[in-house]
């Protein structure tokens, strides 16, 4: 039997709504410092708000049960708690998110600024329309920071739905403003439907006790195998946590920031952590994160693998960047840059001949489509390879075949599929113009604006209909010009097209089918220059042409677990 069966409990109550609310409000329940912060938007509050009140489950509450004193936040949402009472507290491991949703909601007073504090948490209840509703949508003009307009008795607010007082006054505003007493006792029927739902909710309290912090985040992962688990990086966190000292999650945070303004903020975390998984020299694709992490030897060197392998990814994006890659919109694979970023960590400052190399190998598994047909054995040799090359091990390429064909031109597109993604990066290569005027467009900085209406239609219905979901029927746009955008093609004088066609693809004997207005025939001229352009561009990158001329674009997924 080991220590964990031994000495921990895992006991369950059912809960009244409003009792786990008090019990959070009164510093019972809290949030340890090794939760990452709060991250719903409006539709997750106001989805959440809406199963409970159909009465539909929203999932159990778990929370480890100690006496020991262990830095929490000193805020749900909006809402301030009590410092921590004497005897066992309850930090949440699971539901934190729920939880300061139904507490800040619940338990906004009128002397809390919800700008400030937490916007999202001013809900009121459409008594007419049986929704709920950001306080923002409802703001008096004349005051824009004031919670809603409370003057309308159609809104109910949510605060006042657990609170006796707030709801007889609530109830009170219904029906001396009423113009139409019919529909005001419809509310006040609805009202009461609302309050009894919430008043009525039960949810499961899930209590870890008499286990350390280790033990109860390990039986947490053990008990969520089948269902939705902790976040990697927080299970992480919460596992290597001490007080004052490395907190994984927050750093993860702090380096998703610095990304984003790099035009990489949306890269998947799972990336990063791989990273710091392989300056880790561990297996990139562990899946037992519980049981890993709790080897003191790897505890010990996690926040010198997290400064190396973010130093190794900061340098990886440069990289990139001289390839073309401004953005994660533009990245085939996310795995191509957690292999980048092992080389230079191990290898900050490659000699020329060894860049080379690597930008033939990133092009090559590019417009393969290497990493989306690959298993995760495969992947680990790849990463063995890169790093025997960092390390002056090696000086070529045996797993990756860098004479492997490339995968035919893409007949519809996907942003999703690497090889579209690579189709974007040779279109990102002709600095194409705005359709405004002769400035260059940035790619990288309009994917990460507006995703894939930055790649608008050039026609958005073309007969034949096929050629609609063509690559050649999409081009870079900036905001002004999202949706079609032959109009203000045809509206440009000749000089001006004459400048800008070349820059998106498109021949120069386009304009008089663009006069005449043959839009097939404009696409499919287009379609047969950027074939015979990207075949240029791969072979100036030395990547093999593939055989065929054109194939479905595949949205591949990278590296399965199948071994």
């Amino acid at each position: 039997m080991s220590d964990i069966e031994k000495h921990t409990e895992v006991l369950s109550e059912v809960i009244f709504l409003g009792r786990l609310v008090e019990r959070v409000a009164a510093g019972k329940i809290r949030v340890p410092k090794f939760q990452r912060d709060f991250v719903w938007n409006q539709p997750d509050l106001s989805a959440l708000l809406d199963s409970v009140r159909r009465g539909f489950p929203i999932g159990s509450i778990l929370v480890w049960d100690t006496e020991k004193g262990i830095q929490s936040t000193p805020r749900i949402g909006p809402l301030g708690i009590q410092p921590s009472p004497d005897g066992s507290v309850g930090y949440l491991l699971d539901g934190q998110q729920r939880v300061s949703t139904l507490a800040g909601t619940l338990r906004l007073t009128d002397d809390m600024d919800p700008v400030v504090d937490h916007e999202e948490c001013g809900v009121y209840y459409d008594l007419d329309e049986q929704t709920f509703i950001d306080h923002r949508k409802l703001a008096a003009d004349s005051d824009p920071r004031k919670l809603a307009a409370d003057s309308d008795p159609r809104y109910f607010p949510v605060r006042s739905l657990l609170n006796t007082a707030g709801f007889f006054e609530a109830c009170r505003r219904i029906h001396d403003q009423a113009d139409d007493r019919r529909r005001a006792q419809r509310r006040l029927d609805e009202a009461d439907r609302l309050s009894s739902a919430f008043r009525d909710y039960q949810l499961p309290l899930i209590h870890i006790r008499e286990a350390d912090l280790e033990s109860a985040v390990t039986v947490f992962a053990r008990l969520n195998r089948t269902g939705r688990k902790m976040a990697a990086d927080e299970l992480v966190s919460a596992l290597t946590y001490q007080e004052g000292q490395f907190h994984l999650t927050s750093m993860l945070d702090g380096f998703k920031a610095e990304l984003r303004k790099l035009g990489f903020g949306s890269l998947d975390r799972a990336f990063l952590l791989r990273s710091v998984l392989a300056a880790l020299e561990e297996d990139i694709y562990a899946k037992e994160w519980a049981d890993l992490m709790v080897r003191p030897e790897v505890r010990e060197r996690l926040p010198g693998a997290f400064k190396a392998a973010t130093q190794g990814i900061r340098l990886a994006l440069g990289m990139l960047k001289r390839f073309g890659v401004t953005s994660d919109r533009l990245l085939p694979y996310g795995l191509q840059l957690v292999l980048l970023g092992e080389f230079h960590r191990l290898c900050p400052q490659p000699a020329e001949t060894t860049v080379e190399l690597l930008r033939r190998w990133f092009w090559v598994t590019s417009f393969t489509g290497w990493f989306g047909g690959v298993n995760t054995t495969q992947a680990k040799r790849a990463l063995d390879e890169i790093r025997n090359l960092a390390n002056g091990r090696g000086d070529a390429f045996s797993v990756v075949d860098l004479e492997t064909p490339a995968q035919p031109f893409p007949d519809r597109f996907d942003a999703r599929s690497a090889r579209v993604r690579a189709f974007l990066l040779y279109l990102a290569s002709l600095r194409p113009r705005s359709l405004a005027g002769d400035a260059h467009l940035d790619p990288g900085a309009l994917l990460t604006q507006l995703g894939t209406d930055a790649v608008g239609y050039v026609v958005s219905s073309p007969d034949p209909r096929e050629l609609v979901s063509s690559p050649a029927n999409r081009m870079f746009v900036d905001e002004h010009h999202v949706g079609q955008a032959v109009g203000a093609l045809a509206g440009l004088d000749e000089d001006t097209l004459g400048r800008l066609l070349p820059t998106h693809g498109f021949p120069i004997d386009c304009i008089g089918l663009l006069r005449s207005g043959d839009r097939a025939g404009i696409l499919r001229g287009r379609l047969d220059t950027l074939i015979r352009g990207e075949r240029h561009f791969m072979t100036e990158r030395r990547v093999t042409l593939p055989a065929e001329p054109t194939a479905p674009a595949i949205a591949d997924s990278e590296a399965s677990d199948e071994e």
